[in-house]
């Protein structure tokens, strides 16, 4: 079983901050993604701060880059379908982007057209316009032109570090030594070819594989069966901590309810503050006005939202740490994704493999038990764009080896023993993830 170690008291540990208006613990930081270079590394959910080299830092002469391993949220978008309001005050458009959907038979060479969706809604379609939630030429979800321009400056920044800075990637692609991985949810590709053109920008005519997992089985989204995740989640759900945060909101839900349309008995909705958090965020970091009633002048208003934002900060703080069993959580959930990694930092090491570069493009619900595992200590909600990264450095003098990880372009702070993970023996490391996920201690984990 994986100890325990919690994190740090902090403002979105304590209900009573959480609920306090005056309090405003979000500031600016759900208004759009850009981020003035002076407050590089602040909390931004719309465009989390990841590795660029200007902040970059260089550890001591005498060590060499070894491997390097990449996760991230993707980059801001459209909400779900099932996080939009009944009914919506807004029309979306999603016409200045286009979603590439097309197969090659490679025995035969390219003999495809490049096929595009262009999404639409045609009048004469009765139901086109009855369906709950955004009108207009969007899919739900897909990424926004926003979120596709902050996807390829961040291949741009990652690039300028790792080959500008440390002459580590190659000056163009090469699969032999870089790789990249996306789940089966189309957003995480969307992403990966505004990202890729950033860090190798290509000719016209190429084009760059990504790897995919069955989706029955990914680890990165991550998608496989766990039973014993599910019933520690819900576990969690009934613990009091969590229930005295759902019903102190309740003024707040009835508040939100009346204004959105959303039935007051609906469990989705109630269970936690994600749909709401959802929805509004997409309208505030895409500069849009918060929704109004479709049945009387009344609008959601900016203090509600950041409390909702609060709230959707408490509970993730709540899942993936603060809950005594939070750990064992985390390490289900996403226990298959920290044995491939402690695999490829070994395969590095050992100097058994040619790739030096794995990237992948993920999902909140990927970073968020990622993070746990590793027990951050001040844990908010990953937003659009966070960024963990594993660093292998090897001191060729004595041919040890250390990691360090990165989240939000700087060393990652932990409660556990591992403390800020900035250049940490190999083996302390290694002895870490096997206190996790050694011995069959996922699968058993979930078959619980």
């Amino acid at each position: 079983m994986p100890t325990h170690y919690p994190p740090i008291v902090n403002e979105i540990t304590n209900l009573t901050d959480v609920f306090n208006d005056e309090l405003d613990t979000n500031g600016g930081h759900y208004n759009g993604s850009y981020v003035s270079p002076e407050a590089y590394g602040e909390y931004n959910f719309c465009n989390m701060p990841h590795v660029r080299k200007l902040e970059y830092l260089v550890p001591e002469s005498g060590f060499k880059l070894q491997y390097v391993e990449v996760i991230h949220r993707h980059h801001k978008r459209t909400p779900y379908q099932d996080n939009t309001f009944p009914e919506e005050d807004t029309e979306l458009s999603c016409s200045t982007v286009r979603n590439m959907y097309y197969s090659n038979v490679l025995t035969r060479g390219n003999e495809n057209v490049n096929v595009g969706w262009s999404n639409y809604q045609d009048p004469v379609n009765p139901f086109a316009f009855e369906l709950p939630g955004f009108n207009g030429t969007c899919q739900f979800p897909q990424i926004s032109d926003g979120g596709l321009n902050d996807s390829y400056y961040h291949g741009v920044d990652l690039y300028a570090n790792y080959h500008t800075n440390l002459n580590f990637l190659p000056e163009k692609y090469n699969s032999s030594l870089v790789q990249f991985y996306v789940t089966s949810n189309v957003i995480t590709s969307q992403v990966a070819g505004a990202l890729i053109a950033g860090m190798f920008p290509l000719e016209s005519n190429e084009n760059i594989d990504v790897n995919m997992q069955r989706a029955i089985s990914d680890s990165l989204e991550p998608k496989y069966e766990c039973d014993g995740a599910d019933a520690t989640k819900a576990s969690i759900y009934l613990e009091q901590g969590w229930l005295d945060h759902l019903s102190d909101s309740k003024f707040l839900f009835e508040e939100l309810d009346l204004i959105s349309g959303v039935s007051n008995t609906s469990l989705s909705w109630h269970t936690s503050w994600d749909h709401y958090f959802d929805n509004l965020a997409h309208r505030t970091c895409h500069n849009m006005a918060l929704p109004c009633s479709l049945k009387s002048d009344e609008c959601i208003s900016e203090i509600q939202a950041n409390q909702v934002f609060r709230l959707g900060d408490f509970e993730y703080n709540y899942l993936y740490r603060q809950s005594l069993n939070s750990t064992l959580y985390s390490v289900a959930r996403y226990g298959v994704f920290l044995m491939e990694l402690q695999q490829h930092l070994k395969d590095a090491k050992d100097g058994s493999s040619t790739i030096k570069y794995r990237h992948n493009i993920a999902h909140d619900g990927s970073i968020s038990p990622l993070l746990g595992a590793l027990q951050i200590e001040y844990m908010r909600w990953p937003g659009m764009g966070a960024e963990v990264v594993f660093e292998l450095w090897q001191k060729p003098t004595d041919e040890t080896s250390y990691v360090r990880v990165l989240y939000g372009g700087q060393p990652l702070k932990t409660s556990g023993p591992l403390g800020t993970i900035d250049m940490v023996p190999y083996e302390e490391f290694n002895d870490y993830l096997e206190s996790l996920v050694g011995d069959g201690n996922v699968v058993a984990l979930c078959a619980n």
